[in-house]
């Protein structure tokens, strides 16, 4: 009989190859680039970071800061040059991070963006006049005078006026401008706007030509159609959201993207490339949706809100119901949409499971601590159900939370008389790692991980889901979801982190936040008890150290005091011991309340120990007050012998019997480099222990001593850069005892690396050396350090109840300022940007500790030489362009006069009576179509023919001499007598001529005896002369 296992092998393969056909993943852990911080808000994402946006397709990617609040809107902090103080001298022209400035402007001008600008007159002008004038991004101008009461002037720029784009001083008193500076530019946006419909919305596309197509919903329906594409052929292929998680393309697999029935904003954007049509949802990997497959319309199904996003639609202000293009189906919303932290998820597995998506309250919580003494876990006996096959199926749920970078969530396992497996789900450091095994005369395992930027110990709750059974197995944390996978072809997990199956133990059981293991005091535990569950092997992920409430288990919610109690009265020796177990019911919290991103701590590793807040979370030191200060924004030190008063200074450090578990140091880089330079050594008393510095190239390294030792690393560093770089060291704990484990991880503006161990042994001082760059005494030319500090952690494992064994932070800044005797010139000391140390967000499944991703901010510009815009002209309040714009009219105005003037003299001087040739002709036309025009012509005396030979009548001069003034002449044409008649103006009624015609050939009239052609006779009853032509 083959195992289940193969029959899963071939399975998985066989669906491989179906997804590869149907639904194809694109791997990735950036975030694709947005129009704004609003569209990365629509688009799922509600943490603040770094984030890309871009103005269209083909434009530049540009990485600012977005700030993610829901209470005030969504912001984009955006910086320029100016940050760094700026003397106004010249025109001069800002730039900023967004370096498309059409971009830039289309965002300010759909923002309510706002700008403080600092003006300091450190000298004060003559005769107390002094101005200079700033134009903004949107061509806006505003001139800022000298005002002796306030020599330092803040102006806040807002509306037409938001953000500096030039600095335009006043030539006549240049050297008296002031020095200016100004804050990052601030753009709020609102959610929601005019492009929100509620109903089916009908898109039409062009099906011969490539296009994208992105639109937001936000709905709470778990399972229904989102959207469907047709085509020409009426074919339909329909987009399905399935159990709140899941997409399903057409009749295929469902693919896990992430929660959607939150009621939260989500995107989706569709390519159409040659006819290949893929779709992504919000900044999940792209699926293919099908290939040669022409899409006619576009219809959006979401039972909720739409959100009109597109380009296309945004420009004419997303009209649906009269646009041919887009057709609005309305209708009345049958509910209003679930509160997001009210949402139900995965309903058709657990019974009303808390979406995750908000912080809960501490109520009804258990807090677990380790103990070296007592366990720390709950137990629930039969915890599993099982298959006809032998094979569990799980259904777990749990709420936690820790201080602690690792830990222990769930261990579960099962021992039938088919097969037998564990599984477990656990966090180290940034990773939450759920692995399944099972054995049937051979172990084969799956695994798969979530990632999170902040890891999983910052004391925030977590909504954690293990669900499935067979070969669809998914885990879940808050509203991420990962698909399990066979281990080691797709991941790079290993199951010698799990557990062992209990081996005298049967049936099922699951164990939640720690598990039975070896290091216990004896006596307290009953035997049985102990022989069932005990593994001689070491400690692998610990036990949690934090808390934990809303459990469920088999789908079901689990009273945890219930559990507790039955707990106690089967394991314990004494069942009314309440200290057996290294738990507590309720959920402790610091008073006063953390600040954010600020653990609440236990000071001591034993309980009861007082809870404090761990300032080094965020670089800063506990006070006397138990409140988080040190925060030195005006007091650098620069390495440097022009600064210092001693060249080598040692800094010693106290004793203790607490572990270094951060160091961190905020630095500016020289701007030219010679030689390596050095910024600090950390030693012991027996040896160096590692040490920091920039060496010739640029690189900032970390080298673990002795420099043979293997862990070191390096980063490169853009020495132009005015932003301050931040270093961080920080303590990993260790899966298990092994100290060949123990790693740092290190951390420069956000980069990550894993180095050796650095705290091998205790660290006693530090070695500060000073620096002879090319110039000593200018503040550019070295290291300036504008913070220095370093943080201990408690030993869980030795001198548990040695005082100094606690929770507390070093300033070594403040111990090496009194050795500086000279402060620096703080318009040379860099700009602070804590965006600059942000680390990545991760949107996709785990990836690599050494992947490269181009996530940092982008640089903030230069302010440059005066460059005007393309499409705005230069300034009109300068003298220099008033007398040009006065050159160029009258310049003008002589030109038009020339014009006039060849006019009159030359083109009306030609249209007057000509002299010369028989050439010259003037035309008379006629008002009926039928005969040709009557020229007139000058001819000759000795001319006597008028037939002109190209199907014009032509007439004597002398019979026609009172009609040269052919404009004001018309023709009228009498058919039936075949006589043309030459109607004059009103004013020359007396002067006509009749044209009769008679034959083809043109009658000649004699000549009288004066030589000259004898005039016929004019008709008695009319005053025209009469000319006779004939017509055949």
């Amino acid at each position: 009989m083959p195992s289940v296992f193969g029959r899963r092998r071939v399975r998985i393969l066989l669906e491989l190859l179906l997804l590869l056909q149907i639904c194809t993943t694109v791997e990735t852990s950036s975030i694709p680039p947005r129009w704004s911080c609003r569209h990365h808000f629509l688009a799922g994402l509600r943490a603040s970071g770094v984030m890309p946006i871009r103005g269209h397709p083909d434009g530049t990617v540009s990485r600012v800061m977005c700030h993610m609040n829901d209470s005030k809107g969504i912001s984009t902090e955006i910086h320029s040059a100016l940050e760094l103080p700026h003397f106004v001298q010249q025109k001069r022209s800002v730039n900023f991070q967004i370096e498309d400035l059409n971009h830039l402007r289309d965002l300010v001008s759909k923002s309510q963006c706002e700008q403080t600008l600092t003006v300091v007159w450190s000298t004060p002008p003559d005769l107390e006049k002094g101005s200079f004038t700033i134009v903004s991004l949107l061509n806006s101008s505003l001139v800022i005078d000298y005002e002796p009461e306030q020599p330092v002037q803040k102006v806040t720029l807002d509306g037409l006026m938001a953000g500096v784009r030039h600095i335009l001083p006043n030539e006549d008193h240049y050297q008296l401008s002031p020095t200016i500076s100004a804050s990052s530019l601030v753009c709020r946006h609102d959610v929601l706007d005019a492009c929100l419909v509620r109903g089916k919305v009908e898109v039409d596309l062009d099906v011969n030509s490539d296009w994208t197509y992105e639109f937001a919903f936000r709905t709470d329906q778990a399972n229904q159609t989102l959207v469907a594409f047709h085509t020409s052929e009426s074919t339909t292929l329909p987009i399905r959201l399935e159990n709140d998680f899941f997409i399903r393309v057409d009749s295929a697999a469902p693919v896990p993207v992430g929660l959607l029935s939150d009621a939260r904003w989500h995107t989706i954007v569709v390519h159409s490339v040659r006819g290949r049509v893929s779709f992504a949802v919000d900044n999940s990997a792209a699926l293919l949706v099908a290939k040669n497959f022409r899409v006619k319309t576009l219809e959006i199904k979401t039972v909720g809100d739409v959100m009109l996003i597109d380009p296309s639609d945004v420009k004419d202000d997303c009209v649906v119901n009269f646009n041919q293009r887009r057709r609005l189906h309305e209708t009345v919303a049958s509910h209003s949409l679930c509160e997001e932290c009210e949402c139900p998820t995965l309903s058709h597995v657990f019974d009303r499971l808390p979406s995750g998506v908000c912080q809960p309250e501490n109520e009804q919580a258990f807090s677990f601590y380790r103990d070296p003494e007592r366990l720390s876990f709950l137990y629930v006996e039969n915890g599993l159900e099982i298959d006809d096959n032998g094979a569990a199926i799980v259904a777990i749920s749990a709420t936690f939370k820790s201080d602690s970078d690792t830990g222990l969530v769930f261990f579960g396992f099962w021992h039938n008389e088919l097969l037998k497996g564990r599984f477990q789900v656990f966090f180290h450091f940034d990773r939450l790692t759920a692995i399944y095994c099972q054995h049937n005369g051979q172990e084969h395992c799956m695994a798969c991980s979530i990632q999170d930027r902040k890891g999983f110990g910052d004391e925030k709750w977590v909504r954690t889901a293990f669900f499935g059974a067979g070969d669809e197995l998914h885990l879940v944390a808050d509203g991420r979801i990962c698909r399990l996978d066979p281990v080691g072809q797709v991941n790079n997990i290993s199951s010698a982190e799990v557990y062992a199956v209990p081996a005298f133990a049967h049936g099922s059981g699951v164990f939640i936040g720690g598990t039975f293991y070896e290091k216990k005091r004896r006596g307290i535990y009953r035997s049985d008890v102990e022989h069932q569950f005990f593994e001689n092997t070491r400690e692998k992920a610990p036990s949690l150290r934090g808390c934990v409430k809303d459990v469920f288990i088999k789908g079901q919610k689990v009273d945890l005091l219930s559990v507790y109690e039955k707990q106690k009265g089967s394991m314990l020796v004494d069942a009314s011991d309440s200290t057996s177990f290294a738990i507590r019911y309720g959920c402790p919290t610091c008073e006063p309340k953390c600040p954010k991103d600020v653990r609440c701590r236990a000071r001591a590793p034993l309980r009861p120990a007082q809870l404090v807040c761990d300032c080094s979370d965020v670089q800063q030191f506990n006070s006397s007050e138990g409140v988080c200060s040190g925060i030195r924004d005006d007091e650098p030190v620069v390495l440097s012998p022009a600064f210092l008063t001693e060249p080598n200074i040692v800094l010693p450090v106290e004793n203790t019997k607490a572990v270094v578990s951060k160091v961190w140091i905020k630095f500016q880089a020289p701007k030219s480099l010679i030689n390596e330079v050095a910024i600090a050594e950390f030693n012991s008393h027996r040896e160096p222990l590692f040490r920091i510095l920039i060496d010739a190239n640029g690189f900032l390294q970390v080298q673990v001593l002795p420099q043979d030792a293997e862990g070191s690393a390096s980063r490169k560093l853009d020495l132009l850069d005015d932003r301050v770089h931040l270093l961080i060291l920080q303590r990993r704990t260790p899966l298990g005892t092994r100290h060949n484990a123990r790693k740092y991880d290190l951390f420069v503006d956000g980069w990550h690396q894993v180095v050796a161990d650095i705290g091998k042994l205790p660290l006693n001082n530090i070695s500060i050396v000073t620096n002879d760059g090319m110039d000593p005494s200018d503040e550019l030319n070295s290291v300036i350090v504008h913070d220095f500090g370093l943080a201990y952690d408690y030993d869980e494992h030795s001198f548990l109840h040695h005082p100094s064994n606690q929770v507390h932070q070093v300033d070594v800044h403040s111990l090496l300022l009194p050795y500086q005797f000279r402060k620096p010139d703080l318009n040379k000391v860099g700009v602070l940007d804590p965006s600059l140390w942000e680390r990545p967000i991760f949107v996709g499944d785990a990836v690599e500790d050494d992947a490269e991703e181009d996530w940092q901010p982008s640089p903030y510009g230069q302010v440059v030489a005066y460059t005007p815009d393309a499409y705005v002209p230069e300034q009109l309040l300068s003298a220099r362009w008033l007398l040009y714009s006065m050159a160029l009219t009258i310049l003008l105005c002589l030109l038009i006069l020339l014009c006039i003037l060849c006019y009159s003299c030359f083109f009306r001087k030609k249209g007057r009576r000509r002299t010369g040739s028989g050439s010259d002709r003037v035309t008379i036309m006629r008002d009926s179509p039928d005969y040709q025009p009557v020229k007139l012509r000058r001819n000759s005396i000795a001319e006597t023919i008028s037939y002109d030979g190209d199907g014009s009548l032509g007439t004597d001069d002398t019979d026609l001499q009172a009609y040269r003034d052919i404009p004001s002449h018309r023709v009228k044409i009498y058919r039936e007598s075949m006589v043309s008649i030459l109607v004059p103006s009103s004013d020359q009624a007396n002067d006509a001529a009749i044209v009769k015609r008679s034959s083809s050939v043109i009658v000649v009239q004699p000549e009288t005896s004066e030589g000259s052609p004898q005039r016929p006779t004019p008709s008695s009853d009319s005053p025209a002369p009469l000319v006779n032509v004939n017509d055949d």
